[in-house]
Parts: structure tokens; sequence; C-alpha cells
């Protein structure tokens, strides 16, 4: 997603590259020394590269922002797991593999429902209808993500 984020805008790949680059070693202290509490601030300028590329590019809507979005839930839940892992709790092969089934079936309703948003901002004739249907389908994605963790956690 990084690599991606320099891309977009060749000329300032460097200072995307390291604000990213201070996500990736926040993400690695994370890991390395059972830090949780800094897991949302690895994953924060990550973010902000994506969008800082976004912005000085100047392009309107990046077709492909929800495969980033989705690269960057995966890190997080990912990261999220790996440190679950290190608790002396061992968890029963059912519960992670319902783990497992959620996060995918998470990434892959997040995937479709900002694809959709996104196809319908690129739609010719934007209009109120096509902000109604943004809209809802905003709303379907945090609907889904809410079922999914009470699912997970119950």
């Amino acid at each position: 997603m990084l690599s991606y984020a320099a891309s977009v805008e060749p000329k300032f790949a460097l200072p995307l590259v390291a604000i990213g680059g201070v996500g990736a070693v926040l993400l690695a202290l994370v890991l390395l020394r059972r830090l949780d509490g800094l897991l949302p601030w690895a994953i924060v300028p990550l973010g902000i590269a994506y969008t800082a590329a976004l912005a000085i590019h100047g392009s309107g809507v990046d077709g492909r922002a929800p495969l980033v979005a989705v690269a960057m839930l995966l890190c997080a839940e990912l990261a999220a797991w790996s440190l679950d892992e290190y608790h002396p709790i061992a968890a029963d092969r059912d519960v992670v593999t319902a783990r497992a089934g959620a996060l995918g079936a998470l990434a892959a309703a997040s995937l479709a429902a900002s694809g959709l948003i996104v196809a319908l901002s690129l739609a010719p004739g934007s209009g109120l209808g096509w902000t109604v249907l943004g809209a809802a389908a905003s709303v379907l994605v945090v609907a889904v993500a809410v079922r999914l963790a009470l699912r997970a956690s119950s």
C-alpha cells in the first residue's frame, strides 16, 4: 500500500515513504514489543501517506481506494490477531476458524460496499439519488462490521 501511495505521485515519493515508514516502524515495534495500544498509531501514518498522495495528485476519486481500504483493514486485524497469539490461553480450533471466516467476510463485504460507493461516485450524472445510495452503502458497511464483530464476540 505504501508503494502505491508513492507511485501515485512520484515527485513526492520520498516524503510519502517517510511518513508511511513511520507507520511501518511503529507496526514492527507493536508486534515485537507487544504494545497493543500503539496499533492504531501504526496504521494512521499509512492512511496519511495515501491521503496525502491523493491530495497532492489532485485527482478526484481513486478507483483503487477500496483495495487500499481493505488492505489497511487486513493489516490492522491481522496485527491484532498476532498480538492475541502472545497470550498464554490457546484458542480452540473452532474459534480460530470462526475468526478467520469473520475476517474474510468482513474484508469481502467492505470491498463490495466500498467498491459500490466508488463506482457510484465515478458514475456520470451525480445527484441526490447517487448521494443517498452512497450513504446507504456506507451504512451497510458499518452494519456488516458491527454484525460480524458481535457474532465473533459471542
